[in-house]
């Protein structure tokens, strides 16, 4: 015969297990539907974008779907020149290669619940460190990417991007 003391211990401990595992099971399992794929072609809205330069059209090329996230970014400056850079990395905060036009930089990749986080480093002397952070509407038709200039720092821009059908 168990003791009171045993008998309650037990109803806790299986208590506890039927209320805590169905927890632990549905936030592992919406673990990954809270990252959103960012896969399209996306393009500019200069209308709702606040950027501290003007004149460009820019289109983002996001390939989402290997484990490895793929941005090509081509902007027409207003002299009518393209420039393309491009990167292809984990979001696990580890450094890939940016291709930031002519110049080589670091980007590092993570997730802030449903904001995708890049942080570029190493870049060109405008734009040395800046934190981007991309967020997708919930219709997943518009892109909202804010970004934070560090070094040299200077004001934030958030730019506005429509999908391309």
């Amino acid at each position: 015969m168990r003791s009171r003391k045993g008998w309650f211990m037990s109803f806790v401990t299986a208590r506890s297990a039927c209320l805590v595992l169905p927890l632990l099971l549905s936030s592992f399992l919406l673990a990954d539907d809270t990252k959103p794929n960012f896969t399209g072609t996306w393009i500019l809205d200069a209308a709702k974008s606040q950027m501290i330069r003007g004149g460009e059209a820019i289109q983002l090329a996001i390939q989402d779907d290997s484990g490895k996230i793929q941005v090509i970014k081509t902007m027409r400056l207003a002299d009518g020149k393209d420039v393309t850079s491009k990167f292809e990395c984990e979001a696990n905060g580890s450094n890939c290669v940016y291709e930031d036009g002519d110049h080589k930089a670091q980007v590092s990749l993570w997730y802030n619940g449903p904001a995708l986080v890049v942080l570029k480093t190493d870049g060109p002397d405008d734009d040395k460190v800046s934190q981007s952070e991309l967020v997708l509407s919930p219709d997943q038709g518009t892109l909202e990417i804010d970004v934070t200039h560090i070094a040299p720092e200077s004001k934030a821009e958030t730019m506005v991007f429509t999908k391309k059908k």
